[in-house]
């Protein structure tokens, strides 16, 4: 019996699926994963530059605001990545299982492409809003 996902979004079970279509659901995901970190470098860069140059006229209330929005983003873009590191896997294994090499690297190399990504996007999360409190904190002793 498929998963009931399967049958909302009508995606084929694996057994379903050709080397083709686990080839391009494969191709799909890491293109997935690689926008998700794009997207994450983008709001990250656009968050500090705004801190950074409007910091003197944002409110504490503003900061607030925008560290709670930036990070609930941030855990969504991590979670989504994740996702797709999961679905990455569950594909390379679908291509071993069927006696097809997905590509020519150790899966080592995969496993810390995967984890190192992870840890720069968390510890980037971390960082950005760290910056985003204490330019804050800078900011409200400089105006007493």
């Amino acid at each position: 019996m498929a998963p009931i996902w399967s049958l909302v979004i009508n995606v084929p079970t694996s057994e379903l699926m050709s080397q083709d279509l686990i080839y391009e659901m494969l191709l799909a995901t890491l293109s997935l994963a690689d926008s998700t970190i794009q997207i994450w470098f983008t709001i990250t860069f656009a968050i500090i530059v705004a801190a950074h140059f409007a910091g003197s006229r944002i409110g504490g209330f503003i900061y607030h605001l925008m560290s709670g929005l930036y990070g609930l983003y941030a855990l969504v873009l991590i979670t989504r990545y994740i996702s797709s590191a999961a679905q990455i896997f569950h594909y390379r294994s679908l291509l071993l299982e069927r006696g097809f090499e997905p590509w020519p690297v150790l899966p080592a190399v995969s496993i810390v492409i995967v984890g190192g990504t992870f840890i720069l996007l968390f510890g980037g999360t971390i960082a950005t809003l760290w910056f985003i409190q204490s330019l804050r904190k800078e900011n409200e002793s400089s105006t007493q």
